[in-house]
């Protein structure tokens, strides 16, 4: 590692560690501070669906980098078992969107429309196709939207192969606890860790999710707030939910390991990401309404983790105003994980010029905001 690396990338979750990563395959010297372990937070425990069709911006702005996302991860998964020996898991996964009622079924078709003009393979069924489908779902349902351009990964291994390339490609990775920016002038020139210490850079990326700052200590203060997400994990023998299903906020899916994945909650909790029974119950009660069949299911596992969530849902890339060299990778939220590879690239073009394709669109741009 050099004294002095070209940039000093803050939080090693898929955001920080896909800049990273790309940095270093640009030549680029970096350095990676992490406070905790390695996907230890939203990255590790996020369910890992790369949908191009929901979520914030969507269909709207995020819409064309969320296909992109989808063209990356595809091109990441065996580069990163290539380097590393890690399989990251992406597969195809087939979604069912359920409507229980005539408007819900015309907000269906509305979805089937938009996205059919935007060649993503889709599908509307009837209560009768929903069942054949997925046999073991019940209760009034009017129909449902089969949606085939939905891929999946396993969040902790994809964040974990994404670190272990950046040090195999000669990256550094250390721990510390990120309290200020080194400045001179209106230039950022390092950063200082709790423990006193400093470590200089070229440029400073903050990647640091909900815990983007308070402004104190030359730190800036990033419209994000912390949005906790929860998670359950049941083991249900048989082939039942093939497909991930859904309805309103509640989903029901089979990972590649057998286990089903029950959720999930949103809640605006602070910094509290301890798992809850009033969310255990949430769910539980929402899943079953869908399928009563999981009421044998054993719980295996309960997650909570913190989403960061911008003011307004976009992404925070790019150049900070008024921190020359001070660069963000943020607020993606619930899409962090599709759109981390484009994050990535657009920051890393930012940083070293080599734009190319992936230029910060106005709507991510950092530069919308104001952080004093």
């Amino acid at each position: 590692m050099r004294n002095t690396p070209d940039v000093i990338v803050v939080g090693a979750g898929a955001a920080g560690a896909s800049v990273a990563y790309e940095l270093i395959k640009r030549g680029v010297s970096v350095t990676m501070i992490e406070r905790d372990s390695v996907a230890s937070h939203a990255s590790g425990f996020a369910y890992g669906g790369l949908f191009p069709t929901m979520g914030a911006g969507i269909p709207g702005p995020a819409l064309q980098h969320a296909k992109r996302g989808i063209s990356l991860h595809k091109r990441l998964a065996p580069e990163l078992e290539d380097h590393t020996g890690i399989d990251i898991e992406l597969r195809a996964v087939r979604s069912i969107d359920l409507a229980v009622d005539e408007v819900g079924y015309k907000k269906l078709q509305e979805s089937l429309a938009w996205q059919a003009e935007e060649d993503l393979e889709a599908d509307l069924l009837d209560i009768e196709g929903v069942r054949s489908e997925e046999p073991s779902l019940t209760g009034d349902l009017t129909g449902g939207l089969v949606q085939r351009s939905h891929f999946e990964v396993d969040s902790y291994k994809y964040t974990l192969a994404l670190v272990t390339a950046f040090e195999r490609a000669g990256g550094a990775h250390v721990p510390g606890n990120v309290v200020g920016l080194l400045r001179d002038g209106e230039r950022v020139t390092g950063v200082r860790l709790g423990n006193g210490s400093e470590i200089p850079g070229g440029s400073v990326v903050l990647a640091t999710g909900p815990w983007s700052g308070d402004g104190s200590e030359g730190l800036p203060h990033f419209p994000v707030k912390p949005r906790k997400g929860e998670i359950l994990r049941l083991r249900f023998p048989g082939r039942d939910f093939v497909h991930r299903v859904s309805l309103g906020g509640h989903y029901i899916a089979r990972k590649s390991d057998g286990l089903v994945w029950g959720g999930s909650t949103e809640e605006d909790a602070g910094f509290d990401d301890r798992p809850t029974s009033a969310a255990r119950d949430s769910i539980m009660a929402g899943i079953l309404a869908l399928a009563p069949s999981l009421e044998s299911a054993e719980i295996v596992q309960h997650t909570a983790c913190l989403r960061p969530v911008s003011s307004d849902g976009m992404p925070i890339l790019g150049a900070l105003p008024g921190y020359d060299g001070l660069f963000a990778a943020n607020g993606a939220g619930k899409k962090g994980i599709l759109l981390s590879p484009v994050m990535g690239r657009m920051v890393a073009g930012a940083i070293t010029g080599q734009v190319g394709r992936d230029a910060i669109p106005v709507e991510f741009a950092a530069s919308r905001f104001s952080y004093v």
